[in-house]
Formats: structure tokens, C-alpha cells, sequence
């Protein structure tokens, strides 16, 4: 069954894509039908015209020029040519590049950004059959998107058709407005049977029991059913809507539910899709928001108006919180991961502003003065929980100090960050640590990087940056500096012969002066490897 999908991603990126089970497959559509939609009319084919049956699976939106990292197989990319400004004949590059990631085609408004496309860029996309388009300059990108999502929704259709009347009736559903709740009902009643859909945080999001002649529903999370129901995940695109289960009964319409239930999960996802692409659009105004908030951009009247809009509170005293992500495949959980942090807040009893800030989940949380909370150990339950739920090693978080107005939370932000850094490199990733628990990190932290960065390196000279048989002198030094300059131990640490060590650390005498015997000095060197912890944790390479 064909889901065909609607996605508004972060940065202004908009995508529709198409999730299809192996039970059955639709027609592909092609970047030749999208052409023949009302608003691609007066479309101009400027190269590629032999590559017009590329199939289109998505749309997404140029923004940026560093797009390649982003872009998927099948995509019609878009873009009003702001990034392509003073391209010229580099822009074949970007064809070029295009064409080995099997976009498409790529389509572009020709006007005050950009008036024309390089002679020789088209002639070499035309020679790669990769399709250059001339869009119609006052049709808007949300109509051209949805001209495609027409154009699946038309081919999901038609082959619904093929599907069971039950399917049908649970698409029409969708199709008509409803959400996963009413199909969640629906489908209850067509299969006379208990249905559950859980969200994310394993929040209870529909549950019907199917049959009218009960009077009281059970708690649905308050069983050992799950092992026998018939379950299949509610995924949107890319995204992690939640789970369906049907349990099981006897009776006739038994035979029906192995081969609807995944069926019924897909066409909750289309249901979804509406919602997703509404709560796209919410969070990244949310999150450009909270970025506003954090930096202290509006005054506290504006900031109350437009929390009361969002359902947001900002208590004060509060604390910073911000959860980053330390892989790659953190990185592609970040919208979860929000989620997660709003589910915890939620379930601690508060609506905490949260948002996906700068790359980190940010958060500010607080407590009513009156309650006696301590807004510090809340944030850091919130992230222990949620970091708790995530892949092993996957997330840092750090808390701010306490701070008690909206003035405060630039600083109270910096130390989060701070501290998520410093927590990564002395406690390791899936640590969360504590502005106020720094130590002389937290008055690092106050100086300037460049004097920080200068200091260390005349303080180390060529261990700061170590190579080669330097890293084990360093590593030496640092060793000696946090045993007191006792040799013995230092060699036992480091696994090394007692008379290695005291070789060592002649070496480093004559490269660093006397600092076994200079206080000063000693004090000098530790605080520089502190200093080259603090960067190494995050953008090491600007040493």
C-alpha cells in the first residue's frame, strides 16, 4: 500500500516522499507527469529534456549552497537561485553532483537572484540527460509541492482500488480529514476489536475497545496483553509517529487483522502527514523563537504573549538545559529527541519552552519560587531521562546555573553549553553535567577562547598540538601534573619502566623549563591542558 507523505523539515526544507510495503507497489511518478500539473504551467525544459522520465519521489528546497549532504535520490530540487548568486559556470558543478545522487531534475525561478543559467552548465547537464527547470516565477514553492502531492495522491487511488473494502473505508477516513484517532476508531469497529496507538513517548494517543456494548475501558497500558497483540510501527517518511496494536479476540473477523494492521499503521501515517506538516512549520517557528528568548531579543511582554500562543511557560527561577549530540545518528534523532524532552517535561508537570537550537535540544526549565524545586535538579532529571532512552553513548547534556529573569538567560545559555562540552571530555558522552560543578573549568569558561588558545599554546609550545612520539609526552606530563610529580605512580599509570618516566621527564624539562622544581610554572602547564580539554570537547581544530 502506497503512503504518500508530506514533510515540512527544519531550515525551510520541504519533502514529499512515498513509504510502500511489499503487499503492493504504484505507479512511479515521473518528472514528465509533474509537468502536466496546473501550477508546473509555463514551465521551461532548459536542458535534460531526454532525463523527463526520472522518477520524482520528493521535493525539497535549496537554501543553502552546501545542499549536496542533504539531498536524496528521486528529489525535484527547487530553489528561488539566492545560493546560486555568483556561480557562473561553477553551477555545472553543482549539476554535476546532482546527477550522481540521481536527483530528479532541478528547478529553479529565473529573476532577481539569478537571470540565467551558464551556457555551457546546461550543455553539460543536457549531455547527462539531468533535467534543468525554468519554473514559473509567480507560482509559489507550497503550490508547486502540492501539485506532487496531488499528483501521488492520485496514483494511491487508483491503486487503492486493488485494496479491501475495509482498507478503503479506513483511507477514506484519512483522506477526509481524520486524524490517527478517527482511523484508530474505525478501524476498532470494522475489526470489532481493542485498538491502541501510542505515540512516542508511549503516550496514550487513541484506544477504542470496538465493542458498544462496554461501559468501561480498561487501562489500556495496564496489561501484559502486548505480547499477543498485532502491532506494526506508525512511521512517517523518516519520521517515528508511534505503534499501533490490535488485540486479539475470537471471532470472525480474526482472519483480517495480520494482513490489515500494517496496512492500517500506513494509512495513519497519511493521516498523519497533515498534522506533521502543520507541527513542521509550529516547531521551527517555536525554535526560532526560543532563539530569540535565549539571546534576550524581546521584552518580557512579548515573550509572555507569544508563550501563552505556543502553551509554554517560563517560571522563573529556571535553568538552561541543552542535550547534544555526539554521532551521526544522534544527529538524525534530534527532532525525537526533542519530543522526548517535552514528553519528560510534560510528565514532571511542566511546559517548559524546548526546541531544536543551533544543532542541541535547548530547554528552559523552571519551578515555581513557592514550590521549593530547584530548577537545576529538574533540568537534570529531564536530561537524565531522556538521554536514558536514547542509544547508548549517543548524548551530552549540560545544566546552567540558576537564574532568576529573562536577562540572565544568555549567560545561563553559554553555561549550558559550556558545560555540555566540558562533561563530554572529563565524564565522557552520556553524562550530564552542571555549570556549578565545573571547578576551574567554570572560571575557564568566563575568559575569552582566543586568550585561552593563546595562552595554552605559549604555555606548551609544541605539545600543544602534539604529533608522533609528542603525544606521549604530553600524555606524560599531564599524568605527572595530576600525581604530584610522583615518578613511581606515574609510571605505574602509564604502564611504563620507572626509569622511562624519569627519561621522560627530563625531556620535557628541557622543552618546558624546570616545572618540577617551579610552583608557578607547574600551575601554568595544568591549566593550559585544561584549557586544551575544554576545545578538544568541541572546535578543537580552531587551536
Amino acid at each position: 500500500m502506497a503512503i504518500v507523505t508530506l514533510l515540512l523539515r527544519g531550515l525551510g526544507r520541504i519533502a514529499v516522499t512515498s513509504s510502500l510495503s511489499s503487499s503492493y507497489q504504484a505507479e512511479p511518478l515521473t518528472l514528465r507527469e509533474v509537468l502536466e500539473a496546473p501550477n508546473f504551467e509555463g514551465t521551461e525544459v532548459l536542458a535534460g529534456v531526454s532525463g523527463l522520465d526520472r522518477i520524482v519521489s520528493s521535493v525539497n528546497v535549496m537554501e543553502n549552497p552546501d545542499i549536496i549532504p542533504w539531498v536524496k535520490r528521486s528529489e525535484l530540487l527547487i530553489t528561488v537561485g539566492y545560493s546560486l548568486q555568483g556561480w557562473g559556470s561553477d553551477v555545472a558543478t553543482l549539476f554535476q553532483n546532482l546527477d550522481d545522487r540521481e536527483l530528479a531534475g532541478f528547478g529553479l525561478k529565473l529573476g532577481p537572484y539569478i537571470t540565467e543559467v551558464a551556457t555551457d552548465a546546461l550543455d553539460k547537464a543536457d549531455r547527462r540527460g539531468f533535467p534543468i527547470l525554468a519554473l514559473p516565477a509567480t507560482v509559489s514553492f507550497d503550490d508547486l509541492i502540492a501539485d506532487v502531492y496531488g499528483a501521488r495522491d492520485s496514483l494511491l487511488l487508483g491503486g487503492l482500488h486493488r485494496k479491501s473494502d475495509r482498507e478503503k473505508e479506513l483511507m477514506n477516513v484519512a483522506l477526509g480529514g481524520g486524524g490517527p484517532a478517527q482511523v484508530a476508531v474505525r478501524l476498532a469497529q470494522l475489526v470489532d476489536r481493542e485498538v491502541l496507538v501510542l505515540g512516542v513517548g508511549n503516550e496514550v494517543i487513541a484506544h477504542h475497545l470496538g465493542d458498544a456494548e462496554a461501559s468501561v475501558e480498561p487501562d489500556p497500558l495496564g496489561s501484559a496483553r502486548f505480547d499477543h497483540a498485532a502491532s506494526a510501527p506508525i512511521v512517517f517518511g523518516s519520521t517515528y509517529v508511534g505503534r499501533l496494536y490490535v488485540f486479539p479476540r475470537e471471532g470472525p473477523n480474526s482472519q483480517y487483522l495480520p494482513g490489515l494492521v500494517p496496512t492500517a499503521a500506513q494509512i495513519m501515517a497519511l493521516a498523519a502527514s497533515r498534522e506533521i506538516a502543520v507541527a513542521s512549520v509550529d516547531r521551527r517557528f517555536r525554535a526560532e523563537f526560543l532563539e530569540q528568548v535565549l539571546l534576550n531579543h524581546l521584552d518580557r511582554s512579548e515573550v509572555d504573549r507569544r508563550c501563552q500562543a505556543l502553551g509554554w511557560t517560563i517560571k522563573f527561577p529556571a535553568a538552561v538545559v541543552t542535550l547534544s549530540p555526539a554521532t551521526l545518528d544522534a544527529t538524525s534523532q534530534l527532532e525525537t529527541t526533542r519530543d522526548l524532552v517535552g514528553w519528560a517535561l510534560r510528565e514532571s508537570g511542566t511546559e517548559a519552552p524546548h526546541a531544536i537550537v543551533n544543532g542541541d535540544v535547548v530547554a528552559v526549565v523552571g519551578r515555581d519560587a513557592s514550590s521549593g524545586g530547584d530548577p537545576e535538579e529538574l533540568a537534570a532529571e529531564t536530561a537524565s531521562s531522556v538521554i536514558s532512552r536514547c542509544a547508548p553513548g549517543a548524548w551530552t547534556a549540560g545544566i546552567s546555573r540558576s537564574i532568576g529573569s529573562l536577562v540572565e538567560l544568555p549567560r545561563g545559555w553559554e553555561q549550558a553549553r559550556v558545560a555540555t562540552k566540558v562533561t563530554q571530555v572529563t565524564k565522557g558522552v552520556g553524562a550530564t553535567g552542571k555549570f556549578a560543578e565545573l571547578g576551574v573549568y567554570r572560571l575557564l569558561s568566563e575568559v575569552d577562547r582566543t586568550l585561552l588558545v593563546d595562552f595554552a599554546r605559549e604555555a606548551l609550545g609544541e605539545l600543544f598540538e602534539p604529533s608522533g612520539g609528542r603525544v606521549e609526552l604530553r600524555r606524560t606530563l599531564a599524568v605527572l601534573l595530576d600525581t604530584n610529580l610522583n615518578v613511581a605512580e606515574t609510571a605505574r599509570e602509564l604502564h611504563y619502566h620507572y626509569n622511562s618516566v624519569r627519561y621522560r621527564t627530563a625531556q620535557l624539562e628541557r622543552m618546558l623549563g624546570p616545572f618540577m622544581s617551579e610552583p608557578v610554572r607547574r600551575l601554568e602547564l595544568h591549566v593550559a591542558l585544561l584549557i586544551c580539554d575544554m576545545v578538544s570537547g568541541s572546535d578543537g581544530d580552531e587551536q
